[in-house]
């Protein structure tokens, strides 16, 4: 080691060195040009913690909200429907229910485009759709610790329909390490807790 060295840098000894880099602020995998947060803004989940379940489920009955309720019009629309047509003989009055089920399906289109927006482009994006932002949570890759971007969003969500058809997909946080869904163990994704300081 240079004398020059040894006086920008007294202490520079190689367990100093080695604490110095230990303090620096961890690489999130993108730059702060990308259009995610600043790296400053996400807490690594050791430090934030990972969502809890309740808290997970609060935001995706928030984001999904708009398609639940087109799903109860059609579905009260269906039950009039075959009600009318049971009692009503060979003249059913149908009108009526055809057309709480046409709402109904209107609803779910557009709670669709709403779903496309929130959860896709934005979440993507930030990490916190509506629902997320609600309950102070954030989506981000396992390897990462960045937001993951509107198409993996998409595919996250297409691989959901595994949670939902085994059921114990979306059960799997309450008792895994690291709270993750079955798809998010596929998408390398978790969901860790807002830090306190975090902008948006």
């Amino acid at each position: 080691m240079t004398d020059q060295y040894r006086s920008q840098w007294p202490d520079a000894s190689p367990a100093n060195t080695q604490s110095y880099y230990a303090q620096q602020p961890p690489n999130l995998g993108h730059s702060p040009q990308s259009g995610y947060p600043e790296p400053g803004n996400l807490i690594t989940p050791p430090q934030a913690g990972y969502a809890s379940w309740n808290k997970r489920v609060r935001a995706r009955l928030l984001d999904q909200f708009p398609t639940y309720l087109g799903l109860v019009v059609f579905c009260a629309g269906y039950v009039v429907l075959i009600i009318q047509l049971a009692s009503s003989g060979s003249n059913p009055h149908v009108e009526a229910a055809a057309v709480v089920m046409i709402i109904g399906v209107g609803v779910m289109l557009a709670g669709l485009g709403w779903t496309a927006y929130n959860r896709w482009m934005i979440a993507g994006r930030t990490g916190q759709s509506f629902g997320k932002r609600s309950t102070k949570i954030i989506l981000i890759g396992e390897e990462t610790n960045a937001p993951i971007g509107a198409r993996n969003a998409f595919i996250r969500d297409l691989v959901h329909i595994l949670d939902a058809l085994t059921v114990v997909g979306y059960l799997w946080p309450r008792w895994d390490e690291r709270k993750q869904t079955l798809a998010d163990q596929i998408m390398k994704t978790i969901v860790i807790n807002q830090a306190a300081d975090l902008r948006s």
